[in-house]
């Protein structure tokens, strides 16, 4: 009889949770992170060991960049980076940080987030963002380039886009022009790209 009701507590655990993080991806879809957030953080105190706690961490840290409580997003993601060693939890962590204008450790997350899994490039997307927003387009441009190389098995797109607009705000329309011309062979429907090519053949 023991282990039957702990079997059935386990259940109704595993459905609450369930429904609560329902509710929680509704409540985000519609924009009210507050809600969203309540209801993410119930359902990782019914943390199962058939779900997964991180997914819901990282609900509450979209959550929590939305409220704009970035230091607590820092948190967050902290304890997923500590955790399981996440190159998205170190980049998302360092995108907190850079939004409560902590430069410097923004900038060292989006290190470890490539160090931390170098083949995944969310880490050198971020940390090129990082750069433009800082106006150090040749920093942003070589990070661009470095993730390219290795190469990286995701954001490859988003670096090559990147690309066309590091030139751009380094005002070498030419070059930027060529990159675009490049993105579209490798991209041939993406109608961002179609659109900047567009407007660089008038500069």
């Amino acid at each position: 009889p023991s282990l039957m009701r702990s079997f059935c507590i386990t259940i109704v655990q595993i459905v609450m949770q369930k429904l609560l993080i329902n509710d929680g991806t509704k409540y985000l879809e519609q924009k009210e992170y507050e809600k969203a957030y309540t209801a993410f953080c119930k359902a990782e105190k019914k943390h199962t060991i058939f779900t997964s706690k991180k997914n819901i961490q990282y609900y509450q840290g979209e959550c929590l960049i939305f409220l704009g409580r970035y230091k607590e997003a820092v948190d967050i993601y902290g304890k997923i980076a500590d955790k399981h060693g996440d190159a998205r939890a170190f980049a998302l962590q360092g995108f907190a940080y850079q939004q409560n204008t902590q430069t410097e450790k923004a900038q060292k997350s989006y290190q470890k987030a490539i160090d931390a899994d170098e083949k995944d490039g969310i880490g050198y997307y971020y940390l090129y963002g990082f750069y433009i927003e800082e106006g150090q387009y040749d920093k942003a441009l070589r990070t661009l380039e470095q993730g390219l190389k290795i190469p990286v098995t995701s954001w490859k797109q988003e670096l090559a886009f990147g690309k066309i607009v590091a030139y751009e705000k380094m005002l070498q329309y030419d070059k930027a022009l060529l990159e675009a011309k490049d993105y579209l062979k490798a991209y041939p429907d993406d109608e961002k790209g179609k659109r900047e090519k567009e407007f660089l053949e008038t500069r």
